[in-house]
C-alpha cells in the first residue's frame, strides 16, 4: 500500500504538487480563493486486475478534456464511491450532483469536470472491457451494493491485511464494479428496446464469423438476458437468432465476391459455419443458388 500526502508542504506548494503527484488524468481547472488551504490524501492498493483508491482532499476543480483524452487514449474508468462530502461531476452537458453513498463511474476516454468539494472516496481503477458504457450514477441495488460494501471494509481493513491479500481484496472490488456495470448497461438496454437493437446489431456484425457465437453468448456480452433479446426481436423481419445466421451469409457473400481463388470449404469456416453441407443449404435458401453458381454468376455478370 502506498500512501501520498501534502502534509509537510507549503500551502502554496500543494496544489501543484497534487497535480504532478496524483492527477495524472485529470488537470487543474480553477483555484479557489482558498487554494492555500488545500490539504488531499491517497492511499493506492495494486492488484492484478487494477488499483484501489482510498482518496480525501479539501475543495478543488479538475477536468479531463478532449484534447487529454486524445493524448493518452483514456483506456481505463474509475468507479467510486463518496463516503463523505459532496461534489458535483459533469460529463459533457449532464451535471451530476453527488453525496455520500453514492457509486459513479467515470471513463477516461471521455471529456469530464468535477469540482470536488471537501470529500473522501473509495473506488477502483481498471481497463475497460469492450462495449458501451453508462457514465455517472448507479442505481443503489443489488451488484451496486455488494461492491459499496466491499470498498467500504476494504478502506478500514487494509491496514491489517497482507501485501497478498489486499491484492486479491482490490481484484474482488474489481469484480464487483464489473458486475455492477454489467448489471447497470443491462438495465439500461432491457428498457430501452432501440438501444438494445443497434446494440445487438453491432454486436453480430462485429462477432458473426466465430462459430460459437450464439444467442446465450450476445445475451453475455450485452449483459442482457435472453428474454430480452427475444423481445426486442419479436418484431424484426428475423429472430436474433435467424439475424446472427443471415450476418454470417452475408459475410460468406463478401468472400465469394471479393476474394475468387477461396475455396467453398474456406469460405463457409471463415463466415462461422463448420458444416459445408450447411452452408450450402442455408446459402441456396437465402440467395437462391449454392455458393459456388453465385460466384460463377457473380463472374459472368462482370465479363458481360
Amino acid at each position: 500500500m502506498m500512501e501520498i500526502a501534502t502534509d509537510g508542504l507549503r500551502p502554496s506548494d500543494r496544489l501543484d504538487f497534487w497535480s504532478q503527484t496524483v492527477l495524472k488524468r485529470m488537470e487543474i481547472a480553477g483555484r479557489d480563493e482558498d487554494a492555500f488551504a488545500f490539504h488531499a490524501t491517497l492511499r493506492r492498493m495494486k492488484g492484478d486486475a487494477g488499483e484501489f483508491w482510498d482518496h480525501f482532499s479539501t475543495a478543488i476543480r479538475v477536468e479531463r478534456s478532449e484534447r487529454r483524452c486524445r493524448a493518452d487514449s483514456g483506456v481505463e474508468i474509475y468507479v467510486g464511491l463518496v463516503v463523505e462530502g459532496r461534489s458535483e461531476v459533469s460529463f459533457g452537458d449532464r451535471r451530476v450532483q453527488l453525496q455520500a453513498g453514492d457509486v459513479y463511474v467515470t471513463d477516461f476516454a471521455r471529456p469530464v469536470t468535477a469540482h470536488w468539494r471537501k470529500h473522501r472516496e473509495v473506488g477502483v481503477v481498471f481497463e475497460r472491457s469492450a462495449g458501451p458504457l453508462n457514465v455517472g450514477c448507479l442505481a443503489p441495488q443489488g451488484a451496486v451494493r455488494l461492491l459499496s460494501s466491499h470498498l467500504r471494509t476494504l478502506a478500514n481493513e487494509a491496514p491489517e491485511l497482507s501485501p497478498e491479500e489486499q491484492g486479491a481484496a482490490v481484484d474482488i472490488a474489481i469484480q464487483f464494479a464489473r458486475l455492477a456495470l454489467s448489471a447497470d448497461k443491462a438495465r439500461h438496454l432491457e428498457g430501452d428496446q432501440p438501444t438494445l437493437l443497434a446494440a445487438t446489431r453491432q454486436m453480430i456484425a462485429e462477432h458473426c464469423t466465430d462459430p460459437e457465437f450464439c444467442v446465450e453468448a450476445l445475451a453475455v456480452s450485452l449483459g442482457c438476458s435472453r428474454a430480452s433479446l427475444y423481445r426486442a426481436f419479436e418484431h424484426q423481419p428475423r429472430s436474433v437468432s435467424a439475424t446472427i445466421w443471415a450476418a454470417r451469409l452475408q459475410h460468406a457473400r463478401m468472400l465469394l465476391l471479393n476474394e475468387p481463388a477461396a475455396t467453398i470449404g474456406t469460405v463457409a469456416f471463415r463466415s462461422g459455419f463448420l458444416d459445408q453441407a450447411n452452408f450450402n443449404r442455408m446459402f441456396r435458401r437465402e440467395f437462391g443458388m449454392p455458393p459456388g453458381e453465385f460466384r460463377q454468376a457473380a463472374r459472368m455478370a462482370v465479363h458481360a
